[in-house]
């Protein structure tokens, strides 16, 4: 198989692949809602507590990059001087500087989901809907965020290219 400029492999080769359920969810921070679609189609509205005014969440489209079912965070970890070292279930890794989307059970029962926003950057949501988004969710969907006081989510902090204008992507092409 000729793979140009006089290269050529010595078989030929081919896969296959099924891609998954599209899915985006979009993480209203005014509202304090996170709408989950599949296929286009609507299948839930969490309330959600994301950043606090002095940790704000991230604006921006951000790919799901992995999730576990339990995941101890410290504030060391991402540098925050608010000290907390919590064992955190059903955890959505979203950014390389430590951005979730999680169940938060320590806030439930204090009004704070649907109401206000109080984590330290973080998507809150009560431990059942937390499981519920974390057995959905599958790496590479998509979450869009918006409504945050905080700057769109950097290239390169997760698979934050999404957000680079499409003449910023362009003249990072080799064509170019």
């Amino acid at each position: 198989m000729n793979t140009g400029d006089s290269r050529y492999l010595r078989r030929d080769v081919s896969t296959t692949f099924t891609i998954g359920t599209p899915r985006i969810s979009k993480v209203d921070i005014k509202n304090h809602t996170m709408t989950v679609y599949e296929d286009g189609q609507k299948q839930k509205t969490i309330p959600i507590s994301a950043g606090q005014p002095s940790y704000p969440t991230w604006n921006g489209t951000m790919v799901v990059l992995d999730k576990a079912p339990m995941v101890n965070m410290t504030s060391e970890s991402v540098g925050i001087a608010d000290p907390y070292d919590k064992d955190v279930p059903w955890a959505v890794h979203l950014t390389t500087s430590g951005t979730y989307a999680h169940a938060a059970p320590w806030n439930e029962g204090r009004g704070y989901f649907g109401q206000t926003n109080m984590s330290h950057g973080c998507v809150g949501m009560s431990l059942a809907d937390g499981k519920w988004f974390y057995n959905r969710a599958a790496q590479g969907d998509i979450v869009h965020i918006t409504g945050s006081t905080r700057a769109t989510v950097a290239p390169g902090n997760g698979f934050g290219d999404w957000n680079l204008p499409y003449p910023s992507w362009q003249k990072l092409s080799a064509l170019r």
